[in-house]
Order: C-alpha cells, then sequence, then structure tokens
C-alpha cells in the first residue's frame, strides 16, 4: 500500500502497468461490472478509496501526436514522478495547503491537476471547485482539447456508465454540465469555471482552485488573481513553465508558502533515457544504463538520424544536465531563452537578460571570494568621523582588503564609495559599495535594509572619511535620494560627485550633487558597467553583487530593470528600488571614470628659449589677437 501524507493508495498495487496488460485489465473489470452489479458497486468503492487505482484504471487522456501509440491513450502514471506529483495535490486539497507546480513542457502537468480535482468532485460530497486560466476558451469551449473543461468531458467519455455520476454520459443531454459549469447530481460537489478577464474568485468560497498556466496571464490579471483568490479558498494550484521572474507565478514560486511540486525533464522515463551530466568532468558522466539506437538532430538540420548511443553520440560539453531528448529539443528552439522557458524551469533566462549569464558566472569564478573582515564601523554621532572598524560576525560592512596597524586602510590609497538607499523598511537592501579609485577593485561593501536614509547617509559618510576621504557618489533621485543628499550637503563632506549634463554634448558638471537614476540615466550607468565587467576594467569580489547582475532583464518596452522592480504591482512605486547592490557597483564604477578624466597628466616644463618655447609663444600671440577681435566683452 502507497502512504503520501494524508493519502493511502491501498488498491494500486492491483494495477499492471505495462499497456497491453493494463489495457486487458480495464476490459475484465469493465465486463465483470457490466454483467454484475456487486462488482461495479466494488470497483466504484475501490476508486473512491484510491486516487491511483481510480486514474490507472479508468483514467483517460488525449494525445494527437504522430509518434503516439493512439491519440486515446489510457492514464498509466508514472511512478518515477507523476505518482508523487498527484498524491501531493490531493493532500493539498485534503490539509488546505497552496501548491505551486513549475514545470517543463509536456509533463503532462495540467492533467494531472483535473484528474486529481475530478477523483474529489467525484467521490466526496459537498465539495466545490474552481478552475481557472487566462481566458475563458481555455477554461471551457466545446471542441477545444485545450480547454480545462474539455479534458474531463474527454475523460468521461471513455469511462463505463456505471462508474459515472448519475446523467454525466455524454450520450445524452446532462443537465448539470453546462458552460463553465459540472455539477455531481450523486453527492452535490461542483466545478465551476472563470476566466481572469474579472477577478476570478472574489468574495467566493471554495475548496480548492486549479490556476492553469499562471505565468502566461496578462501580467496584472496574474496578480488580481493572487489578490482576489487568497480568501476564497485554502488551497489554491498554480501550474506553468516559467515565464520570466516578471509576474504572479514568480511570485508564489519564490515568495510564497506554496508547496512546491517540481516537474522538471529529467524526472521523465522517456525524456531522461540516456541521461548524461557534464558539469563536473570534461567528458561527459553517463547518468544511467541505457544503450541504443537515439535520434541526433542539430540546429538547422532538416532531419534527424540515428546513431548508437553512447558510442557514436555527439555529446554537447556545456556543463548541463542533458539527454538525447533534450538535446534536439534544444535543437529546435529557437533561442536560449526558449529553452530556458519551456525545458530547464529557468525563471530568470526566460527573460531576455540583460548581463550575459554565462559570462557573469566565469566572473564569479574567476574574482569572488569570502570577505576577508567582516564587522561595523562606530563613528562620533555628531562629527561623523570614524572611530574604528569593529569586527564582529554580525557586522553589516565586509571588507576584502586588511587594515593597517592603526586598523585604517593603507593611506596611500584613494577610494570611491557608491551608494544606492531603499526606504530602509526591510523589504530591500540600502548599499555603500567601497572601490579602489586606482585598481578599480571592489574592496568593500554595505548592506542593510533597516537603516532609514538619514542615519544610511550618516554612517556612509563616515565610512568615506574612514576611507581616507573618499569620492562619494550616489542616487539622488526619489525621495530616499533627496533625503539622504540632504544630509551630504548638511554635513559639509567636501568630496562629493557633482553629476554631468547627459543632455549636453560637452556633458559639463552641473552643481547637482549625486546621480539622478531617470531612465535614460539608469540605461546609460547599467551599459557602462557591463562593459567595464566585460573588459575586466572593474573587478567585483563580490559574489552577491555580481549574482545580482543575473536579475536584470531588458523588458518588452526596451528598458532594462531588475526583474523584481518591473513588477507594475509593486505598491511602492519604488520601481528602481531593487537590484540595489548593482546600483551601488555601476555608480562606483562611474565615478572611477570620471574621476580618471578629471585627473589630467601633468604639462611638462618648455625650456625657455627652446623652439617649443617659441611655438608656444607665438600661438599665444595669435589666440590673444582673435580674442581682440571678437568685440567688447570677450576678453
Amino acid at each position: 500500500m502507497i502512504k503520501f501524507g494524508s493519502m493511502t493508495c491501498p488498491h494500486y498495487g492491483l494495477v499492471p502497468k505495462g499497456m497491453d496488460a493494463n489495457l486487458a485489465f480495464r476490459t475484465e473489470l469493465v465486463q465483470m461490472a457490466g454483467t454484475d452489479p456487486a462488482a461495479a458497486a466494488q470497483f466504484k468503492t475501490m476508486c473512491a478509496e484510491d486516487l491511483l487505482f481510480y486514474i490507472n484504471t479508468f483514467g483517460w487522456t488525449y494525445d494527437p501526436r504522430p509518434e503516439a501509440i493512439t491519440p486515446v491513450m489510457p492514464f498509466i502514471t508514472y511512478p518515477e514522478f507523476q505518482d508523487e506529483a498527484m498524491l501531493n495535490i490531493a493532500d493539498c486539497i485534503q490539509v488546505g495547503e497552496d501548491f505551486a507546480m513549475p514545470k517543463s513542457r509536456d509533463m503532462g502537468a495540467s492533467w494531472m491537476g483535473l484528474m486529481v480535482f475530478e477523483w474529489f468532485w467525484h467521490f466526496r460530497d459537498n465539495l466545490s471547485f474552481l478552475l481557472v486560466s487566462r481566458n475563458e476558451d481555455y477554461v471551457d469551449k466545446n471542441g477545444n482539447p485545450k480547454a480545462l473543461f474539455q479534458k474531463i468531458d474527454f475523460m468521461h467519455k471513455y469511462q463505463p456508465r456505471w462508474l459515472l455520476p448519475t446523467g454525466r454520459w455524454l450520450g445524452q443531454k446532462d443537465p448539470n454540465r453546462q458552460k463553465l459549469h459540472m455539477g455531481n447530481a450523486d453527492n452535490d460537489s461542483v466545478i465551476d469555471g472563470e476566466s481572469t478577464t474579472g477577478d476570478a474568485g472574489r468574495g467566493d468560497r471554495r475548496t480548492a482552485m486549479f490556476i492553469d498556466e499562471h505565468a502566461a496571464f496578462d501580467l496584472n490579471d496574474g496578480f488580481r488573481v493572487l489578490k482576489a483568490t487568497r480568501d476564497t479558498t485554502s488551497c489554491r494550484g498554480f501550474n506553468s513553465t516559467p515565464q520570466g521572474s516578471n509576474n504572479g507565478f514568480y511570485e508564489v514560486v519564490h515568495n510564497t508558502s506554496a508547496r512546491i511540486i517540481r516537474l522538471h525533464w529529467s524526472s521523465h522515463p522517456e525524456k531522461k533515457r540516456g541521461l548524461y551530466n557534464t558539469s563536473r568532468v570534461k567528458k561527459p558522466e553517463l547518468m544511467d544504463d541505457f544503450r541504443g539506437m537515439v535520434r541526433v538532430r542539430k540546429k538547422g538540420d532538416r532531419e534527424s538520424r540515428e546513431v548508437m548511443f553512447p558510442d557514436d553520440y555527439p555529446f554537447i560539453l556545456d556543463g548541463k544536465l542533458r539527454s538525447p531528448w533534450y538535446d534536439i529539443q534544444c535543437a529546435r528552439c529557437a533561442n536560449q531563452m526558449e529553452v530556458s522557458q519551456e525545458l530547464d524551469i529557468d525563471f530568470l533566462g526566460s527573460d531576455y537578460q540583460y548581463f550575459d549569464a554565462e559570462f557573469i558566472q566565469i566572473l564569479r569564478k574567476k574574482y569572488c571570494r569570502p570577505s576577508i573582515l567582516k564587522g561595523n564601523l562606530e563613528f562620533d554621532a555628531e562629527s561623523l568621523k570614524p572611530k574604528r572598524f569593529v569586527i564582529g560576525d554580525q557586522g553589516i560592512i565586509e571588507l576584502w582588503i586588511t587594515l593597517n596597524a592603526d586598523g585604517r586602510p593603507a593611506r596611500d590609497r584613494k577610494f570611491v564609495v557608491g551608494s544606492d538607499i531603499s526606504a530602509g523598511t526591510g523589504a530591500s537592501n540600502s548599499v555603500t559599495s567601497i572601490v579602489d579609485r586606482k585598481t578599480r577593485e571592489k574592496i568593500g561593501v554595505l548592506r542593510t535594509p533597516f537603516l532609514r536614509p538619514n542615519p544610511f547617509a550618516k554612517l556612509t559618510l563616515a565610512l568615506a572619511e574612514f576611507f581616507n576621504g573618499a569620492l562619494m557618489i550616489w542616487d539622488a533621485s526619489g525621495p530616499t535620494g533627496k533625503v539622504f543628499t540632504q544630509q551630504v550637503i548638511g554635513s559639509h563632506y567636501g568630496n562629493i560627485y557633482y553629476r554631468r549634463n547627459e543632455k549636453k554634448v560637452t556633458q559639463k558638471i552641473s552643481d547637482e550633487p549625486g546621480y539622478y537614476l531617470n531612465p535614460n540615466a539608469r540605461e546609460s550607468l547599467l551599459e557602462d558597467y557591463r562593459d567595464d565587467l566585460a573588459t575586466h576594467m572593474f573587478v567585483n569580489r563580490s559574489d552577491q553583487g555580481m549574482a545580482e547582475c543575473l536579475q536584470f532583464i531588458r523588458t518588452a518596452g526596451g528598458s532594462i530593470e531588475h526583474s523584481a522592480s518591473a513588477n507594475a504591482q509593486d505598491p511602492s512605486g519604488a520601481r528602481t528600488a531593487h537590484g540595489d547592490e548593482v546600483i551601488a557597483d555601476a555608480l562606483a564604477a562611474l565615478a572611477c571614470r570620471d574621476s580618471r578624466k578629471q585627473e589630467k597628466a601633468e604639462e611638462p616644463t618648455v625650456p625657455y628659449g627652446s623652439l617649443a618655447y617659441r611655438q608656444q609663444q607665438k600661438a599665444l600671440a595669435i589666440a590673444a589677437k582673435n580674442i581682440g577681435g571678437l568685440g567688447e566683452g570677450w576678453r
């Protein structure tokens, strides 16, 4: 007997799993029940007691693809992943818990979810379920095999009449089956359907909900359904392949307590045949005992060919988990984003990432390392003068340099501190990055989510003073930037960055301190930072800061956003208050570049009476004559 959470399967072991044997078993049971009402009643009871027995004996699915044996297929579950997934779903319904199913494509997730819901509807009294998809045609449209209700209708079409609820027979009109509604006359359980064109489920009360392809919803609808259904039921099931991180499904999977039922292609026994791994060795590591003929198709090939696996197989050594099935699917995908979205369950990779993910990983391996020191900076609360750096594991400052005997940085080094300021409410970090101006190496970072802009500015000012009067640059935009700026100006700190007028050809330095991250300036800042990383002109020791680069995306509108800040549902409206460490790093890199421009090399002294001296004097005389001819007021 199989047991999983609150679910038990006492009869599942009786069901043969081979196709021929399973069909023969089904035929035998249907024939017995057709002539013996007692047998029919017994089989129905066994179905009510055992979800997996019911599905593997009386469940049907539809697959019209040419490679399928027949379009009408008996649903025979794979123990490797489907049994556990379906019992997981059933347990969530029974105990009242949200679940989310991030999946690779073609894993049968919608069918699995619907069959579990149908089983409760079929055999439990007075339950109420709601099915939701992105438009009504995907919920219930006659003749559309993608529609959720049509899948349940299809399963009922091939079930024996004695098993179905009263009136639930597709050869006659069923008064309990209307558009977007399916009732069970025997137990008063119902399944209803809605699309997200309205506030699905708002004000309703349900046993459970199934929300199909959640990531494909319109952005606002995807978040709205989360809010509308929170009080509708204690069990919401979200099913989807990833479509980036700017949607409600990403939030459910990463930022809620929903039970995660991950359906990756490598758990499918047919798709993982010939599974191999190249992440730890230069040659493939075979992950199973499969040997035999497989099909091979490279991108651009019109036809596939057969080769012997593994002897003649053209392995792809890219550090990923792969199989012959996966390799062919990758060749069929238009781009890497499609691979990430449809196959890899890669939420970030399924957006158009702004920073090249593979290169960022190379830089992380090459440059990132654990910090040398961690601690806090003590300073005078009035003068903001630093006192000492106190080492401690709970500190909010990390350093990748050692301090001298006085507990200070070496006096001959110059630094830049770049800051991105949050509201200090715990939602996101305020960050100050510390960079060596000469080597352009990040040597320190201050991170804190709980300091308000004013005290954060004071700490950063003390930190700048501690690092030999470092050049300060910060995001001066928005309310948090304004508070930070006022504190800096009020402190009379002398070494601060003044923004350039980016719209002027000369980019003349203005009298406005800090850097204003309007959309154009933000894009320019990140483009330059990306170039600095690509050319190794900026060395980032912080693994957290480098990993955060992977969360920046190029949106459909062309702007560069942090994946969380692209969320239109952000109630604070602080669309730039994410990706904090990357912004701080990019600002510090900008200040390093500009400070180098301003540090002009000293001109050599021209010896008196030399040819160079005479040419210089002649040029000055000509310039003076020209100025004199421009009229009054030009001198």
